[in-house]
C-alpha cells in the first residue's frame, strides 16, 4: 500500500522530518496544536500573511469549483449572488433531490456518503478540477454562508496567496470553543491558522492533489485536515492556511460523528490513526506494521 501515497519530506533535514514526525504520530492528535501554532507564528514574523499582492480577477473564477453538501437539496448557502464558478450539489443521501430544491439548475451528484471525508473522496473522484492555481470548496450541509461570502473569500485567497482557506468560524457556531484559533478576529481581514478545518475547506489544486490519496476509503474524513492537509502544505512549502474573517460561518448544527462506527468497522479516530500512519510511511518512518495492515484491511 506504500506505493500508493506520495513521498513526503524525503531529502529535507532531518531537524524538520523529525519535527513533522512528532506532530503527526508522536503525541495525542489534540497536543500538536499550540506547537503547531507557534510554528505559524514564527512563519509569519518572516512572511506575513497578511501582507499580499494585486492579482487579475481576484474573486472565483470559471476554473474553481464549490461543491455543497446537499441532504436532498437541503442546504445553508445563501445565494444572493451568481458566483464565476461552477457549483455542484452533492446529495449525500443518494435518494435524489427533492422537487423545486435546485431553482438555480446546479449540476447534481447523488451518492450515498457516510461523513465529510467519503464525500469529499467521491466528488474528487467526479470533479477533479484542471491543473493550476485554482481552489476547490467543500461545503458542509449545516454551514450558514453566503454565495458572496464565498466569492469575497476566494478574492482573499488569491491576493494573499493561500494554499488553503475557510471562513473564520462566528461565535454562534459549535465549534467556537473547540476551535479557539479559527474564530473570527474583529478588525482583520484574515488570520494564518496551522489547520483548516474539514467543514468548509477551500484548498488549491496543487494541495488537494497531493493530499487525497491519503483520504482513500476514510469516511469521516478525520485526519486529512489536523495532519495530511499541513504536512502535504509544507512539502510543497506552501503551508499558507488563512482563517478569513472578512467571511465568517456559523454551524447550524451540533458536531457528532465523533461516536459513530462507519461501514468499515472504525471509528472516526481509528480512521484518523490510519491517515497519520500513512503519512509517516510517506516520510519514510517505520510504523506498527500489524496495527496498520489491519487498519488497511478495513478500509480496502
Amino acid at each position: 500500500m506504500t506505493d500508493a501515497f506520495p513521498s513526503l519530506l524525503r531529502g529535507r533535514s532531518d531537524v524538520e522530518r523529525q519535527q513533522w514526525a512528532r506532530w503527526v504520530l508522536g503525541s495525542h492528535s489534540d497536543q500538536f496544536l499550540p506547537e503547531m501554532a507557534a510554528a505559524v507564528d514564527q512563519l509569519n514574523r518572516q512572511d506575513p500573511i497578511e501582507q499580499g499582492q494585486p492579482v487579475v480577477n481576484p474573486g472565483a473564477t470559471p476554473n474553481d469549483l464549490v461543491v455543497i453538501a446537499t441532504q436532498r437539496g437541503r442546504h445553508c448557502v445563501v445565494f444572493d449572488q451568481p458566483l464565476a464558478c461552477p457549483v455542484v450539489l452533492f446529495d449525500w443521501t443518494g435518494e435524489g433531490l427533492e422537487p423545486g430544491s435546485n431553482p438555480h439548475g446546479f449540476d447534481v451528484i447523488s451518492v450515498a456518503t457516510e461523513c465529510k471525508g467519503h464525500l469529499m473522496e467521491e466528488a474528487w473522484k467526479r470533479l477533479a478540477p484542471t491543473a493550476g492555481g485554482h481552489y476547490m470548496g467543500f461545503i458542509d450541509d449545516d454551514v450558514l454562508i453566503s454565495a458572496s461570502a464565498i466569492n469575497r473569500l476566494l478574492a482573499v485567497a488569491r491576493i494573499h496567496n493561500l494554499s488553503a482557506a475557510q471562513p473564520a468560524v462566528s461565535f454562534g457556531s459549535s465549534l467556537c470553543q473547540e476551535y479557539g484559533w479559527l474564530r473570527q478576529r474583529a478588525c482583520t481581514t484574515l488570520h494564518r491558522v496551522p489547520i483548516v478545518e474539514i467543514m468548509a475547506p477551500f484548498i488549491r489544486r496543487d494541495l488537494l492533489e497531493l493530499a487525497m490519496p491519503f483520504l482513500t476509503g476514510v469516511r469521516s474524513g478525520y485526519g486529512l485536515d489536523r495532519f495530511a492537509l499541513p504536512l502535504c502544505a509544507a512539502h510543497l512549502n506552501a503551508w499558507r492556511f488563512g482563517a478569513v474573517d472578512l467571511t465568517p460561518l456559523t454551524h447550524v448544527r451540533v458536531f457528532g460523528s465523533l461516536e459513530k462506527r462507519f461501514s468499515n468497522g472504525l471509528l472516526s479516530k481509528e480512521e484518523e490513526h490510519l491517515i497519520r500512519q500513512r503519512l509517516m510511511q510517506s516520510m519514510g518512518f517505520e510504523v506498527d506494521q500489524a496495527l496498520h495492515q489491519q487498519l488497511e484491511a478495513a478500509v480496502a
